[in-house]
């Protein structure tokens, strides 16, 4: 029987079966790139299936229910510090307001927002603006002529807003739509609810010596949370990054992320793990280039 005396000729031949990487400069930028966008791609993928889920389960809950997790509470807003709308002049919790030249297609917005306190009855909820999407009615507007006086207060927001204030110069009546969230209005809140009181109890145990080593008498409880703090807090929550203010009765279908954004999800990986392998097999190719 013959047997092939060659050696090595079994290593040679499977070494021609694989590919042959020759990596250039725009092969390892492309690599980069793909490793680079990988993880944020994945975690906007990540964040879109997980909010298309929870606003599909979302549940309503009382604040006297002392909900946690992503939920849809309703209560009055209470200020936390004096804030004015800037036309209706009344207490509210945050505005907004669109301006619109006559001789604009294009609006420009100019809002402040803070935190507010959504109170049912003797329970509050601390809702933070940091994030937040508001979507509120209409509270006032305003027709202003080009020769009309304004007020400080406006002119310094419209100095904010400068495409409309050189509007203005050139003689546009300006159109101002003013949107609040006044105080004591029924408001509604999507978001993550944790905790801001739990119930701290202390029992203190006196025991009173009676004249007799058996006898004790033991004294109550007392509550020691603080009446200053919130009971709930409502924020965005850091793995869903939504949070929704309205007036209204929301309807959280429209604030579903599109349905391509959750391909992030598997494109992320993908993407990823492609740029890795092609910078390490690219590793590998210049060693064996050095190899004598």
């Amino acid at each position: 029987m013959l047997r092939s005396e060659t050696p090595g000729a079994d290593n040679s031949c499977a070494m021609n079966l694989g590919l042959e990487l020759h990596p250039n400069a725009p092969g390892l930028a492309c690599a980069a790139a793909a490793l680079v966008a990988g993880a944020p791609l994945f975690s906007d993928g990540l964040r879109a299936v997980r909010l298309r889920r929870h606003l599909s389960r979302l549940r309503s809950a009382k604040l006297s229910e002392y909900p946690s997790g992503f939920v849809h509470v309703t209560g009055r807003v209470a200020l936390e510090g004096p804030m004015f709308a800037p036309l209706s002049n009344r207490p509210c919790a945050g505005w907004r307001l669109e301006l619109r030249a006559s001789n604009m297609l294009t609006r420009a917005t100019v809002d402040e927002r803070r935190s507010f306190r959504l109170t049912d009855g003797e329970l509050s909820a601390s809702v933070t603006e940091s994030g937040a999407r508001w979507d509120l009615a209409v509270t006032a507007e305003r027709e202003v002529e080009s020769d009309e006086a304004l007020s400080e207060h406006l002119n310094a927001l419209l100095a904010r807003a400068p495409e409309v204030a050189w509007a203005r110069t050139t003689g546009a009546k300006l159109h101002l739509v003013e949107r609040a969230l006044l105080a004591g209005a029924e408001c509604h809140v999507i978001g993550y609810a944790r905790h801001g009181r739990p119930l701290e109890i202390e029992t203190e145990e006196e025991w009173l010596r009676t004249g007799t080593d058996g006898g004790a008498v033991v004294t109550g409880t007392a509550d020691r949370a603080t009446s200053g703090e919130p009971d709930l807090w409502i924020g965005a929550g850091e793995h869903l990054d939504f949070l929704l203010v309205t007036d209204r009765t929301p309807d959280p279908l429209p604030y579903l992320l599109p349905a391509w954004r959750m391909l992030g999800a598997a494109a992320g990986p993908v993407l990823g793990l492609a740029g890795l392998t092609y910078l390490a097999s690219a590793l590998d190719w210049l060693r064996a280039q050095g190899a004598p």
